[in-house]
């Protein structure tokens, strides 16, 4: 009992790399021993049993040689159903396709024969008798579907008239009809000719029964208006109604033979299934004969292999069993750090100071740093619960932080009811100013948001300024990534001298968002350790063009 409790506690003072190390090597040795025992066992089977699987093999692969060849004659099956209406009946295109299909017919024919040969050289085998009959029956049920396909076009060639295609015929009609209406000035009934023609075209497209059932209505619409029409003398009305009712008996025959043609395609898919299941049923022979031929040669072997796979996977999932709860730990831990990370530092900085940086200062040229404070928020502590007061702070600050995942901001810091983000680092952005302008209107909207909701009284002070700053960061414990610089101070005099409810930006800042942006010139204000200062109030985006404020000259 003592030497397992000393082997237990030895076992998790390993380090997880050597856990690692020892348990590559023990999946090592078993592999060894599996491949060896495999090794071993395949030695065993016979050399019959290589005869009997090729002789397979060659089955299933005719098979396939063979099925094939007959989707290329199903293909052009297809391309005829599909093509019919425009064939030329007694043109070579016909022909063509007849000939096409019968050679398809005719290679899976030779195929088989060929496959007759291999079934007759495995003399002696049990499943020669069983296949011989089946393949005899596929060759039949090829010849059949064949002789099908053939009456078919027959059918369809019945339809030929002058060489001309049915669905020509067709046209030459409606054409026809449609002169006929035309030199009558007959408006009316050439609408009805081209709802008959467009239900005709759709129709085709579709060959659904419905659709031809409106046509021959809207036929008999046309029919009705052209015994009463008063713009057709009888001469004309003879020839317009031969016209319509030659269109109608060619439409009528179209779709006999769709129907016809519809039932052939049925039955050739029930045939096709049966020759799939011919082949399959040929394969399934020969394999189940392989098979019971490798069973009986090898069943030795395949005990061993059993149990040599059972006796790893037992020693596996044993070591499996014994780091993984380790790695599982290591791993939410890593994941863990990585986002509390995260949520301190920019990721660009994150990955810097993993890679042990010992000094991270970086210099901006020019970035737009926004200061905001919720005006009120004192007073509100004043009549507030502790908890109360840090829910609602949460509340706003979440609704900040998305928005500046939105506008692909930083936020850098808060404290207490102040927030600080800045725009343009610690990665470049061309358009920082704006997108701190757009931070800063929305920042309102949120604030507004939340007092009709929640039937709070306060607003938030915003100060903006735009330059040059290094960024960093501060100590080796609690660290957090910081601004310095002039720019830094101006953004928050800006805040702090700015009015509530309102956006104060800087001189800087007004030139890079004037012609963009709406804004309120508030004159120069004493700035504490600036003196005078010129500043503005961000009002809105604008829509449109730009304007001249006839008060005071500020772009509007």
């Amino acid at each position: 009992m003592k030497l397992w409790k000393r082997l237990i506690m030895g076992r998790r003072s390993l380090s997880i790399t050597t856990k690692f190390t020892l348990a590559f090597m023990a999946l090592l040795l078993l592999i060894g021993i599996v491949a060896v025992t495999g090794f071993v066992s395949l030695r065993q089977i016979r050399s019959e049993t290589e005869k009997v699987m090729l002789t397979s093999i060659e089955v299933q692969r005719r098979g396939f040689e063979m099925d094939a060849i007959l989707r290329n004659a199903r293909r052009l099956e297809m391309d005829f159903f599909l093509q019919w209406p425009t064939i030329s009946f007694s043109s070579d295109r016909l022909n063509e396709f007849r000939q096409k299909h019968r050679q398809e017919i005719e290679n899976v024919i030779d195929i088989s024969s060929e496959l007759q040969e291999v079934l007759a050289q495995a003399k002696g085998e049990a499943g020669k008798r069983r296949s011989d009959p089946d393949l005899v029956e596929y060759v039949e049920i090829v010849e059949q579907y064949s002789r099908s396909f053939q009456e078919t076009v027959g059918w369809v060639s019945n339809l030929g008239i002058d060489d001309v295609g049915v669905l020509e015929q067709l046209e030459q009609r409606l054409t026809m009809l449609n002169n006929r209406l035309e030199l009558a000035n007959a408006e009316e009934l050439l609408a009805l000719s081209q709802q008959m023609e467009s239900l005709q075209k759709e129709y085709l497209s579709t060959r659904q029964a419905a659709t031809i059932e409106l046509m021959y209505q809207a036929a008999q619409r046309l029919r009705d208006r052209i015994m009463v029409s008063s713009k057709l003398d009888p001469i004309e009305r003879t020839q317009a109604l031969r016209h319509l009712d030659d269109y109608i008996a060619i439409a009528k025959d179209i779709v006999m033979l769709d129907a016809e043609i519809l039932d052939k395609i049925n039955n050739f898919d029930q045939q096709s299934q049966a020759l799939s299941n011919k082949l399959i049923d040929l394969a399934d022979t020969e394999k189940k004969r392989a098979n019971l031929a490798i069973t009986r040669t090898s069943y030795t072997a395949t005990v061993l292999l059993i149990v040599a796979v059972i006796v790893a996977l037992i020693a596996a999932v044993i070591i499996a069993q014994q780091f993984a709860s380790s790695l599982r730990t290591a791993a939410i831990e890593q994941a863990k750090s990585e986002r509390l990370l995260l949520n301190i530092l920019p990721e660009p900085i994150a990955k810097r100071l993993k890679r042990e940086e010992h000094t991270i200062a970086d210099h901006f040229a020019e970035v737009t740093v926004l200061f905001a404070d919720i005006v009120g928020f004192t007073e509100l502590a004043a009549q507030t619960s502790p908890i109360e007061l840090v829910e609602i702070l949460n509340e706003i600050f979440s609704e900040f932080d998305q928005l500046v995942d939105a506008h692909s901001l930083e936020k850098i810091k808060t404290i207490g009811d102040a927030y600080m983000v800045v725009g343009g680092l610690p990665m470049p952005m061309a358009n920082h100013a704006e997108a701190i302008a757009q931070m800063a209107l929305d920042m309102q909207a949120v604030i507004e948001q939340f007092c009709q909701e929640t039937g709070k009284f306060f607003s938030i002070r915003i100060g903006i300024n735009t330059g040059p700053v290094i960024a960093g960061i501060i100590g080796r414990k609690k660290f957090i990534y910081d601004l310095w610089g002039d720019t830094v101070n101006i953004a928050s005099r800006m805040e702090s001298h700015g009015l509530p409810g309102n956006i104060q930006v800087t001189e800087e800042t007004y030139k890079r968002l004037k012609y963009c942006y709406w804004f309120e010139d508030r004159g120069p204000i004493q700035v504490k350790g600036k003196g005078q200062m010129t500043c503005y109030l961000l009002k809105g985006k604008k829509a449109t063009s730009r304007r001249k404020d006839s008060k005071n000259g500020v772009d509007r």
